[in-house]
């Protein structure tokens, strides 16, 4: 069999590989596209009589009739590559619900629910005396609402980190507590981390870091703020410690799983914690050409109310997925259990 007719086979053998929505027909049609093509060589080098002289490969392959570059050869092949690593990650997603027999809530979209960033005062310009009284009402009523979502979860035991004996407790109006014994003091933690990691991802422009620790629009902005930096500087972010611990300022629980069997794993629940973090942090830029330091700034506070989000019968992190901010107005809507 001539060069020309092996590099043919292979050609066509790959693209029926990345082009195969399942791995055995893809294996099935490799093995039949190469079956025919080494018969066609065959027969072809019956016929031929005279012999072809070897020679030395061209610097250039032929694909689809044109010519194609080591370089774009080299490009294609990382391509086939990352195109059959997704092919085995949606093979091993199919292959995980196939065998917990569940539906796939995970991909169905949550809507912000009623978080509010609580303060005794009005921020509008020229507030009136009934603009601080809706301000405090919204505040009253945010506790409220806090104090109902953690009994909730305390009753399907869906509290980050802790099994309470009995829904019923004092924990139920301890939101807001910073204190290590708090029901939801395993997840302030947990906030944290997610916290620093996701601020550690931008600066390093860890974009895949990024997109697993955030969701929906907040996740467009850090993959564009990601983005835009300059690549010829590689920045750190330096986390200097809390001025405040981070607290939860409002949650809410409500069920979003509605499949008709319970999920085998966790509760129904979709939680919603908007948490406070007032932290000291600062940028370091380095060189990426020679490696040294460029910039540096000092450490300064910053305040910032995220949104983390969770499914709790799924396997996964604690996600970023919107910012608040202080004196913002209510924009949703009560939960639908209400």
């Amino acid at each position: 069999m001539n060069l020309c007719a092996s590099r043919k086979c292979l050609d066509i053998a790959g693209r029926a590989t990345s082009h195969s929505s399942s791995l055995s027909r893809t294996w099935s049609s490799t093995l039949v596209i190469q079956h025919r093509c080494y018969a066609a060589a065959a027969a072809q080098k019956t016929k031929e009589k005279t012999a072809v002289a070897s020679a030395a490969p061209p610097a250039t392959s032929r694909k689809a009739g044109k010519a194609v570059t080591p370089q774009q050869a080299a490009k294609d092949d990382v391509a086939a590559e990352n195109a059959l690593e997704n092919e085995i990650e949606n093979l091993e997603t199919m292959r995980r619900l196939t065998e917990s027999n569940q539906l796939d809530m995970t991909s169905v979209p949550l809507e912000l629910l009623d978080l509010h960033v609580p303060t005794w005062r009005s921020y509008k310009e020229n507030a009136s005396l009934a603009d601080h009284l809706r301000a405090i009402t919204q505040t009253l009523r945010n506790s409220v609402l806090n104090a109902q979502s953690l009994y909730r979860m305390a009753k399907v035991r869906s509290i980050p980190g802790v099994k309470p004996k009995s829904p019923w407790s004092w924990q139920l109006f301890s939101t807001q507590s910073t204190k290590p014994t708090a029901w939801l003091s395993p997840f302030r933690q947990a906030a944290l981390e997610v916290y620093k990691q996701v601020n550690e991802a931008i600066a390093a422009r860890d974009e895949k870091t990024v997109k697993a620790l955030s969701v929906g629009d907040q996740q467009g902005i850090y993959v564009k703020l990601l983005r835009s930096q300059d690549p010829r500087y590689i920045h750190v972010w330096k986390f200097h410690g809390e001025r405040t611990p981070c607290r939860v300022v409002s949650v809410r629980a409500q069920e979003a799983y509605y499949g008709p069997k319970p999920p085998r794993m966790g509760s129904r629940l979709a939680v919603q914690a908007l948490v406070r973090f007032d932290t000291l942090q600062s940028v370091e830029s380095y060189s990426k050409r020679t490696g040294a330091r460029v910039n540096e700034t000092e450490p300064k506070p910053v305040v910032e109310y995220l949104v983390f989000q969770k499914r709790m019968w799924s396997d996964t992190p604690w996600v970023i997925r919107d910012r608040l901010y202080e004196g913002l107005e209510l924009k949703a809507t009560l939960p639908s259990y209400l």
